[in-house]
């Protein structure tokens, strides 16, 4: 069962997958997470990537569900 089939845990409306773009001056992408205890890269001072974000708004509350999408 995907995120989507779920029913809102608030209000038992439909959840519709959204996408959270980040603005980084001017470029727009997709928003991804590390873990809590990652390290910048020494050559590229970024952390690294452990996935992306995935989002779910309700229909009728408009609250919104985050879930991990893996790289693996």
């Amino acid at each position: 069962m995907s995120h989507e089939d779920k029913p809102c845990p608030d209000c038992d409306g439909t959840l519709k997958a959204v996408r959270l773009i980040d603005n980084d001056f001017g470029r727009q992408r997709e928003v991804e997470y590390t873990v809590p205890k990652a390290k910048k890269e020494f050559w590229s001072s970024r952390f690294p990537i452990a996935g992306k974000v995935a989002a779910f708004v309700c229909d009728s509350c408009g609250r919104m569900l985050f879930y991990a999408q893996s790289k693996e």
